[in-house]
């Protein structure tokens, strides 16, 4: 019962948070932003990669230890734990999760997330090994015929007979129904996006794709 609440809280405040997905309403020129369920672990003695947030195994009268900014704190089963702050320059990270379980190993906390990347300009190109946190993150777009999938440099050409067409995609430009769309390169220094989608639907005015946008902050 105790999870089918957790989730249910998830999904309720990410469908909350959908006026914020990249192709549900117009975002600035000036930023792009992410928003959608996450579930992530911590393990004993450590701190989640990026943040304040720290696990130190159970309290005396079962409870976690944790440390939030700095702050030791008691948690319990489905209890807040809530950070914001940038992983590298230009990003924002709103997490607000709950305790789902933890023990002598490592707690696990899930919740939504709510990120920002300030001044984008994509780039293809690799990523880089070395990293401070990723983030999978599901996404959905319309774009329109010509126009870009948000944080790529592929453009929408419209409906041919090979099927949806894009710019910039790679050497065969065309994508039929539930094909995949695969997309990776840099949104700006230090903050690398893999965009995992599939066209839903496509016509000559716009194309509809679905999937997940993997976030990565690197060293």
């Amino acid at each position: 019962m105790l999870r089918i609440f957790l989730a249910s809280l998830a999904l309720g405040a990410w469908l909350l948070g959908c006026q914020y997905l990249p192709g549900a309403a117009p975002t600035p020129s000036r930023q792009i932003s992410y928003d959608g369920p996450v579930t992530l672990t911590i393990r004993a003695g450590e701190t989640l990669p990026g943040t304040t947030l720290a696990y130190y195994g159970k309290a005396p009268d079962g409870r976690a230890i944790m440390s939030l900014n700095g702050a030791q704190a008691l948690k319990a089963t489905a209890d807040s734990v809530n950070w914001t702050g940038a992983l590298v320059l230009f990003s924002l990270i709103d997490l607000k999760l709950r305790v789902v379980t933890f023990d002598e190993a490592g707690m696990t906390l899930a919740g939504t997330i709510h990120l920002v990347v300030q001044e984008p300009t994509p780039s293809v190109g690799s990523l880089a090994a070395k990293r401070i946190a990723a983030y999978t993150i599901p996404v959905s777009y319309t774009v329109n015929r010509g126009a870009m999938i948000p944080g790529t440099n592929v453009t929408y050409v419209g409906a041919r007979t090979g099927g949806a067409e894009f710019t910039n995609l790679d050497q065969y430009p065309f994508r039929e129904r539930f094909d995949s769309v695969v997309w990776q390169g840099h949104l700006r220094d230090r903050i690398a996006l893999r965009a995992d989608l599939r066209v839903l639907d496509f016509n000559d005015d716009r194309v509809v794709l679905g999937g997940t946008a993997e976030i990565i902050f690197e060293k």
